[in-house]
């Protein structure tokens, strides 16, 4: 089972973080960094870059967690609100899974204003 992570909770006026439940919608502001966190259960990682549909929303970069959880790699990706609009951030996991419901995929809506 594959898991990502997501509740958005505002850490700063220049941050916007969330974890918890995989495929969500949220909304931040030009010039905000938005760190999305992911976790894996299982063998595997999600890859990075993620794929990003539009130029409102650019990557920064991806760090391991810590502390490690038995459970799965744990990632947080950063990325920086640039212009205004929408863009769909696809996060691909690596791992193979015999379960279809796994979820190997995660999609994210971000709308910048």
């Amino acid at each position: 089972m594959l898991s990502g992570i997501a509740v958005v909770a505002a850490c700063s006026d220049d941050l916007v973080g969330a974890n918890g439940i995989p495929s969500r919608s949220l909304t931040v502001k030009v010039g905000q960094t938005l760190e999305l966190t992911l976790q894996a259960i299982g063998p595997g990682e999600y890859a990075s870059p993620p794929t990003i549909s539009s130029a409102s929303i650019r990557f920064v970069d991806v760090s391991l967690v810590t502390p490690a959880v038995p459970a799965g790699v744990t990632q947080r990706f950063r990325f920086h609100a640039g212009t205004p609009g929408r863009a769909v951030i696809t996060f691909q996991h690596s791992g193979q899974s015999s379960d279809p419901g796994a979820g190997l995929t995660v999609q994210d809506t971000v709308d910048v204003h």
